[in-house]
């Protein structure tokens, strides 16, 4: 069983259920739905279906709620306006365009008077670039640098340079109460600063009673790498945001961006996701390049917990195809990879020293481990380590097994029991009884830390060879 997780993004050509429940048999365990697209009645329609697929296939999804954040986009484009490099575009401050095609407009004042003479402008994830010419606080002469056709709604960023908006908008707050009402397990903030922006969206959760809804932190912008240590350690989980990074930096500075990004979140023990371009090429074409498939190793090897696939599934016209295709990777190349692991150290946590302790003696026994937990700290805990063995977390809440299930290695199972000695005994029971497991297998089974006098680890063996 892959060990990397893979999560896709609903959209236009991916909303339908067949669809969803093909992606979730072709290796798909975490859906993201982009809050910047479309309604509270589509949203919530696309939740129902996950959560029927979840409960018909007898396994557990985790959803993602992607808030906008203080993105800049472009307004209503009536026609698609087709340009060719070195030819001019006006861009105007107005919600909508009609009738000429060379009018592009912008409903952001902002924007729009932070614009100066010589900014290099970017919009579709950097494929389109364009050079003001002159600026004011009503409209800006931009020169094509490259070929491009400009439709609605595209995001657009000042290279290298950021815009000082709020990160939550009261745009956000409803987003956020939506995902709250409807149970997502994770929420992805865009454009972070650095930790004042994760408090505040955990101060809002924690005002609507979500404390247990998770933050994923997007690394999209110059001062969120200035800023890295202190988000990765606030954030729950951090997210490679390729698209919006390549578009302020220089696209040669992006792999080694990558790499710096996951190498601190293995060395602290979080969760990271890669995402954007993956299978790019596979929005048109049923086949992935031979590049991408590249990347998506040399993302294995950097030691990704997550590949998620964005318009490859939200608007792609092979979503399936291109979540078999990363699956068929992600099999093919992980049994050969040792990614780089995270070091135990004095003065970690006795929770993440108990953990370490753990995966080793499993290693060194090529043991699988089985873990009760009620919040789902521990099995993170252990999963941080990155251990070679399959990880089995069992507890009886619905919300943290789901929560588990973009957690690299955890295989999910649920149990009634509510104590930690007897959700460790119907684990053992079931593990005994369980199908998945070959014959003579050795399982530690154990829970968290809990500062009681005595702790249990409990070694078993389920079949033992004859000697």
């Amino acid at each position: 069983m892959a060990k990397t997780k893979i999560a896709v993004t609903i959209g236009a050509a991916s909303k339908t259920k067949e669809i969803i429940r093909a992606m979730a048999l072709s290796g798909a365990t975490i859906f993201r739905i982009n809050f910047s697209h479309g309604s509270p009645e589509e949203w919530s329609e696309m939740v129902k279906i996950v959560r029927e697929i979840e409960e018909e296939l007898g396994k557990h999804f985790a959803l993602i709620g992607d808030l906008r954040g203080p993105s800049v986009r472009l307004g209503d484009i009536e026609n698609v306006v087709s340009v060719k490099a070195g030819e001019l575009v006006k861009l105007v401050l107005a919600q909508e365009s009609r009738g000429s095609d060379k009018l592009i407009p912008l409903p952001n004042p902002t924007a729009l008077k932070a614009l100066r003479r010589g900014h290099v402008i970017l919009m579709d994830d950097g494929r389109a670039a364009f050079k003001v010419e002159s600026a004011s606080e009503s409209e800006a002469i931009l020169r094509a640098l490259t070929d491009a056709l400009i439709t609605s709604r595209k995001t657009i960023v000042i290279q290298g340079s950021g815009l000082d908006l709020p990160a939550i908008t009261d745009r956000e707050v409803n987003a956020i109460k939506f995902a709250v009402e409807n149970g997502f397990d994770y929420i992805g903030l865009s454009y972070v600063r650095g930790e004042e922006d994760i408090s505040m969206l955990r101060g809002i959760l924690l005002s609507l009673g979500a404390e247990q809804t998770s933050i994923i932190a997007k690394i999209e912008t110059p001062v969120a790498v200035r800023r890295l240590k202190e988000i990765v350690a606030a954030a729950d989980v951090v997210l490679v945001a390729r698209g919006d990074l390549g578009m302020h930096f220089p696209l040669e500075e992006v792999p080694e961006l990558q790499r710096k990004i996951i190498r601190l979140c293995v060395e602290c023990g979080k969760p990271v996701i890669v995402a954007t371009q993956l299978l790019g090429s596979m929005i048109e074409s049923p086949v992935p390049t031979r590049s991408e498939v590249v990347d998506v190793v040399s993302a294995l090897m950097d030691g990704v917990d997550v590949l998620m696939l964005t318009g490859e599934t939200a608007i792609g016209r092979y979503p399936v195809e291109a979540v078999k295709w990363l699956s068929k990777i992600i099999e093919r190349y992980e049994p050969t990879i040792k990614p780089p692991k995270r070091e135990v150290k004095p003065e970690n946590h006795i929770g993440d020293r108990f953990a370490a302790g753990i995966v080793s003696l499993a290693e060194s026994l090529n043991a699988v481990i089985a873990v009760y937990t009620r919040s789902g700290r521990t099995a993170e805990r252990i999963a941080s380590f990155k251990p070679t063995c399959r990880v089995i977390s069992a507890s009886p809440n619905e919300k943290t097994l789901r929560k588990l299930a973009l957690i690299r290695g955890i295989e999910t199972l649920r149990v009634s029991a509510q104590s930690y000695e007897e959700g460790l005994d119907e684990l053992e029971v079931k593990i005994r009884s369980s199908r998945d497991i070959p014959e003579n297998s050795t399982v530690i089974l154990t829970y968290g830390m809990r500062g009681e006098p005595v702790h249990i680890v409990k070694i078993i063996q389920l079949r033992k060879a004859e000697d």
